[in-house]
């Protein structure tokens, strides 16, 4: 006789649902999909093809949440245990010295970040790593506006001020008549 695997009444079935409803991992909710539907009679086969994974696959998720409850579904890759490569405060003074314009001038970019950041903390990072605190601290890139080589200033000052005064001259005159190609003249049209 095959051995039929159970999942372990950590939560109720209601309370898998909303779990799963609110749950905005995309892997996690994947994960509790596999073990509420287990849980309401569905085989590993079945679960797999909704799923779009391996059997064994359910059969290990089903595994980890009875011996682990539904915290063992999460994502444990978020940090990885790490530490931050800048604290609170290195953030805030980043924060603080994004606002102002970049020594040189210009635009802040994120190697004048990573700069930044090996001048007044004494840390190396990559331009990645300063990208990544550039936006986790609110800044977003800064690019200036494209502007045509060939654009005329003056025009657009003007079109902004209430538009341009441009009479368009139109000629009034018949279209001439084409001939034909048995040389008859044709009605304004296509021989």
């Amino acid at each position: 006789m095959p051995f039929i695997l159970q999942v372990h009444p950590h939560l109720t079935s209601e309370a898998l649902v909303e779990r799963f409803k609110w749950c905005k991992n995309a892997g996690e909710r994947l994960r509790l999909q596999a073990v509420m539907l287990k849980s309401e009679g569905w085989s590993a086969k079945a679960i797999s093809d909704i799923c779009k994974r391996r059997e064994d696959w359910v059969r290990r998720t089903v595994h980890v949440y009875n011996d682990g409850g539904p915290e063992a579904l999460e994502d444990g890759r978020r940090d990885n245990g790490r530490e931050r490569v800048l604290g609170v405060a290195a953030c805030e003074q980043l924060s603080a010295a994004l606002l102002q314009p970049p020594p040189d001038g210009g635009l802040w970019t994120s190697p004048k970040v990573s700069t930044w950041i090996e001048e007044h903390h004494g840390l190396v990072v990559s331009e990645h790593t300063a990208w990544a605190y550039m936006v986790r601290t609110g800044h977003r890139r800064q690019v200036p506006r494209p502007k045509h080589p060939d654009a005329d200033l003056e025009a657009q000052e003007a079109f902004k001020k209430g538009g341009f005064k441009v009479v368009f001259e139109t000629s009034f005159e018949p279209t001439p008549k084409r001939k034909s190609r048995s040389g008859r003249r044709t009605k304004g049209g296509s021989g």
